[in-house]
């Protein structure tokens, strides 16, 4: 604010009323709280902690919104197929998530660009999300998985609504059954593999 700002305002609206009330304009009095020793330096930013304050700063000033008009949403990119599985097929082989982890991407790759892809292992729909680069490659995965059969099931691709999250909490003996488990698994294995 301008002094000249200043001045007029005590001027015009120091005293003024509004909605029934007085309204109070003072200049504002700048005071030091704490002590202030002036042998402390304060500490010299690294470059790339400069330039980290830069871009914050350019993108707190920038005038352009963060959607242009027309422009989709960024959950818009995200797939969520339901009825892929059911939870306890990982407890009886947890190496079975990485196998749908790796059989999602491959098949979702034919229609563009994948960026990561996640199972919600522990939700009773059966649920994974595939993050696609744009919304029209996840569009075109919509269109052809919504209503496809995949392991006796018909499952359902829709774009996530930013919202929901399907992610489920266990209990502290489910978590330790399950690490149980996947101790046993691995026992397994290594026993497999050195009779091998």
């Amino acid at each position: 604010m301008h002094i000249e700002s200043v001045d007029l305002a005590l001027r015009i609206l120091d005293g003024s009323v509004l909605k029934d009330k007085t309204v109070g304009v003072e200049r504002a009095k700048f005071m030091l709280k704490g002590d202030y020793d002036p042998t402390k330096k304060p500490r010299k930013r690294k470059k790339k902690d400069v330039e980290k304050l830069k871009r914050k700063q350019e993108k707190l000033f920038d005038w352009r919104p963060d959607k242009l008009r027309g422009e989709r949403s960024r959950n818009e990119n995200v797939v969520v197929l339901k009825r892929l599985f059911k939870p306890e097929e990982f407890d009886v082989n947890p190496a079975m998530l990485l196998e749908y982890q790796r059989d999602l991407r491959e098949e979702c790759a034919k229609f563009g660009h994948v960026k990561r892809v996640v199972i919600f292992d522990r939700n009773e729909e059966g649920v994974a999300q595939i993050f696609f680069k744009t919304p029209e490659e996840a569009d075109r995965c919509v269109e052809v998985l919504h209503g496809r059969w995949f392991a006796g099931q018909k499952i359902t691709a829709e774009t996530w609504d930013g919202q929901t999250k399907y992610r489920k909490d266990e209990t502290e003996e489910e978590k330790s059954a399950r690490l149980k488990k996947w101790s046993e698994f691995l026992t397994k294995e290594e026993q497999e593999e050195s009779d091998d």
